[in-house]
């Protein structure tokens, strides 16, 4: 009888120490392979428009957790964002809108940098002031659509200039 009481009182703390029953079927460690990382945007800013210009240009750089493509671009604040790129035709540099947007490869950086690609803000409502903020939303080919505020500054402020 004693040994019965002994095997039924460890059975009982077996039970408790694996604690109560879940309700959810999908295991926690699953849930959580399957949960990807949000996008990464750092070092936001746009520049400021000198008086009476109509366009200006926003920089950041973005890292994704899985192979996207930045598509497009839009603001409250211009008519038309555009993904532009400078690039060398021979001895002239040319800035053009890009053709399907910024590929980006898991786990990357890509930056968005004065002199190379960089968002084109086209008609603008009113001058991008230093210290102001323009919101901007960046669309995804995989990925939700972002919400992100690009800080105004001085291009050489930026750079520490």
């Amino acid at each position: 009888m004693m040994l019965k009481n002994v095997l039924a009182l460890a059975f009982a703390f077996a039970l408790a120490a694996c604690g109560a029953p879940s309700t959810d079927p999908t295991p926690a460690a699953a849930t959580a392979a399957e949960a990807p990382a949000a996008l990464q945007v750092s070092d936001a800013w746009a520049s400021a428009t000198p008086g009476g210009a109509t366009v200006s240009a926003g920089y950041f750089t973005i890292t994704s957790p899985i192979e996207d493509r930045l598509v497009s671009a839009s603001s409250p604040r211009a008519a038309r964002v555009e993904i532009h790129e400078m690039a060398m035709d021979g001895d002239v540099m040319r800035m053009r809108a890009v053709d399907g947007g910024v590929e980006l490869n898991a786990g990357e950086s890509v930056t968005l940098a004065p002199g190379g690609i960089h968002l084109m803000f086209m008609d603008v409502t009113s001058p991008f002031g230093e210290g102001e903020s323009v919101p901007v939303t960046l669309t995804f080919e995989q990925a939700d659509a972002i919400d992100v505020v690009l800080p105004v500054r001085r291009r050489a402020e930026q750079h520490g200039r």
